[in-house]
């Protein structure tokens, strides 16, 4: 692995973490704040990585279901933390294959 790349695990690492403290302290309407930075979170992954983004998505989602089988933390409501880890990983994977595909067109 290069380090182009090392940099870029460790940027996911940190925007994914930024993530799950969002989704375990989302209330009420919060939902739309969660599922923006899902959305954002899993583009910039995307976008960083046009062909290997998925490797950084996978990691994003392994680190979501991580967190709320293992209930690392204590959500603020538990169906919001919920609904939010299993959405979020099908919108990470759908976002950063979209975005590493326009990446990869504004490459050429």
């Amino acid at each position: 692995m290069d380090t182009k790349f090392l940099r870029h695990i460790v940027i996911s690492l940190a925007v994914t973490a930024l993530v799950v403290y969002i989704i375990y302290h989302s209330i009420g309407s919060g939902a739309y704040l969660m599922m923006s930075a899902l959305a954002i979170s899993s583009f910039i992954i995307g976008y960083l990585e046009p062909h290997r983004g998925w490797v950084l998505a996978l990691i994003q989602v392994a680190i979501l279901l991580i967190v709320h089988f293992l209930k690392l933390f204590t959500p603020v409501s538990a169906d919001m933390a919920m609904f939010g880890t299993f959405a979020g990983c099908g919108i990470s994977l759908v976002f950063s294959f979209v975005a590493g595909r326009l990446a990869r067109l504004f490459e050429k």
